[in-house]
C-alpha cells in the first residue's frame, strides 16, 4: 500500500506543477483572444452598420416610398394649380396657395435627390 501512496503523491506535486505552471499561460492566451475577439467585433459593428446602412438605401422599399411620396406631392400640387386657376380668390388666399406650390416644389426636387 506505501507504493501506491508514494505515486499518488508524485502525481499530485506533478499535477500541482503542471497546473501552476501553465494556468498563466493559459491565461495570457484568454486574454490576448479575448482582446483580439472584441477588436474585431467591434470592428464588424462599425463596418456591418455602414453596409446594413448601404443595403437600405438601395432597398426596394425605400425607392419604392420616394417614388410615392413624389407622387402625392405630385397630386399635391396639382391640386393646389387648380385652386389657383381659380380668378375669385383674394390676394391673401392666391398667396398661401402659392406658398404652398412651392414648398410642394421643394419636397419635389428634395425626395428626387434621395433618389440618386
Amino acid at each position: 500500500m506505501g507504493e501506491y501512496r508514494e505515486d499518488a503523491r508524485k502525481i499530485a506535486k506533478e499535477s500541482s506543477w503542471t497546473f501552476w505552471r501553465f494556468l498563466p499561460l493559459f491565461l495570457i492566451a484568454v486574454a490576448i483572444f479575448s482582446a483580439v475577439g472584441f477588436g474585431t467585433r467591434s470592428l464588424g459593428l462599425w463596418g456591418g452598420t455602414i453596409v446594413e446602412r448601404k443595403v437600405f438605401e438601395e432597398s426596394y422599399q425605400r425607392s419604392e416610398a420616394l417614388k410615392a411620396q413624389i407622387a402625392t406631392d405630385e397630386a399635391t400640387l396639382a391640386e393646389i394649380s387648380g385652386k389657383l386657376s381659380n380668378p375669385n380668390l383674394d390676394e391673401n388666399t392666391r398667396f398661401n396657395l402659392n406658398a404652398q406650390a412651392s414648398a410642394a416644389r421643394i419636397r419635389i426636387a428634395t425626395t428626387r435627390s434621395k433618389q440618386q
